[in-house]
C-alpha cells in the first residue's frame, strides 16, 4: 500500500501533480483521490482533519501489483477502525469516475457500514467496460455522485495543495466541461421507465422513452441498479437516499416516477411527484 498512497507525514500535493491530474480538459494515466472525513451529529458536522489525506493508483510499470485508487481509499477507511455508533461523512475528490469494479466494491461497502455516508466529486468521465451501470449502482447503494466545479476545485487546492499561499487560478473552459460533464452524468444517473411497468403502452411513447427520475418503493425489474437479491429500501431510507438527487441533480422538464406494488395485478401503479413538493 505504501507505493501507492500518500505519506502520512505528508498530506499536500504540489501544484504541478494537482493541475496535471485534476485539470478536467486533459487526459491522464493516473488517478487521485483527495478525501476528507467529518463526524455527523444532527446538522453538525465535525471535521477529521487528523485523517485527511490522499491517495492514488499504481499502474502496470510500478513494482507489485497494479491497484485503483479507490480500493487504497477502502484499505485507507478500514485501518480507521470507525465508530459504528458514530455517523460518518467521507467526501472525495477524484480525478476519474470509479471504474465497474470499483464502483461496485465501492457500494459493497456502503451496504455493510450503515454509519458512513460516501459523497464523490469527480474530475473526468471515465467511460470503458460497464461504467455507466456501475456508476447507477453506487448511486442506488447510497453514495452521491456529481461532477467538481470550480467551487470543488478552489476547495481542493486550499485544501490538498502545497499552494504556499497562491490563490487557486480557474483554466480556460473549466466550467464549460465541467457543465458537459455534469450533464452526461445526469443522463447515465437518470433511469428510463421500464415498458413492464407501463402495460399496454407502445414502445414509443414519451413516457418510455423520455428521460425521467425512477425510483423504487417495490422491486420491478431495473437490471443492476440493486444487488442481485437485494430488498428494495424501505419508504424512510429511499425518502433519505433520494433527497440530494431529488433537488439537486433532477432537472424540473423531468418529471419524477415512484413504483408502488401492486402483486396482484402483476403489474406496478405509478407515482408523478410534482417538483413543487420537493423542499428547496
Amino acid at each position: 500500500m505504501e507505493a501507492g498512497t500518500a505519506p502520512r507525514s505528508r498530506c499536500l500535493l504540489d501544484e504541478n501533480t494537482f493541475t496535471e491530474n485534476f485539470k478536467n480538459q486533459i487526459n491522464t494515466r493516473k488517478t487521485y483521490l483527495c478525501y476528507e472525513v467529518e463526524i455527523v451529529d444532527g446538522d453538525a458536522r465535525v471535521p477529521l482533519d487528523e485523517i485527511k489525506g490522499f491517495v492514488h493508483n499504481k499502474g502496470a510499470n510500478q513494482p507489485g501489483e497494479p491497484c485503483h485508487a479507490e480500493l487504497y481509499f477502502l484499505d485507507r477507511i478500514h485501518s480507521w477502525t470507525l465508530d459504528r455508533r458514530l455517523h460518518y461523512r467521507l467526501t472525495c475528490f477524484i480525478s476519474w469516475t470509479p471504474c465497474h469494479t470499483c464502483a461496485q466494491e465501492l457500494a459493497t461497502f456502503l451496504g455493510e457500514n450503515s454509519h458512513v455516508s460516501l459523497h464523490i466529486f469527480a474530475s473526468r468521465m471515465y467511460r470503458r467496460f460497464d461504467y455507466e451501470a456501475g456508476l447507477r449502482r453506487l448511486q442506488a447503494a447510497g453514495a452521491q455522485i456529481a461532477i467538481m466545479t470550480s467551487k470543488e476545485f478552489e476547495h481542493c487546492w486550499e485544501t490538498f495543495v502545497d499552494h504556499q499561499g497562491r490563490p487557486f487560478q480557474p483554466w480556460d473552459g473549466l466550467e464549460v466541461e465541467s457543465q458537459h460533464l455534469c450533464k452526461k452524468l445526469q443522463e447515465i444517473l437518470q433511469v428510463r421507465a421500464p415498458s413492464c411497468c407501463f402495460p399496454g403502452l407502445p414502445p414509443s411513447s414519451p413516457l418510455l422513452s423520455s428521460p425521467c427520475a425512477f425510483f423504487l418503493l417495490s422491486e420491478p425489474p431495473l437490471g443492476d441498479l440493486l444487488p442481485p437479491g437485494a430488498p428494495a429500501p424501505s419508504f424512510p431510507s429511499f425518502l433519505m437516499r433520494s433527497l440530494y438527487f431529488l433537488t439537486c441533480c433532477v432537472p424540473p422538464s423531468f418529471p419524477i416516477f415512484v413504483t408502488l406494488p401492486r402483486p396482484p395485478l402483476g403489474f406496478c401503479f405509478i407515482l408523478q411527484m410534482s417538483h413543487s413538493l420537493l423542499p428547496s
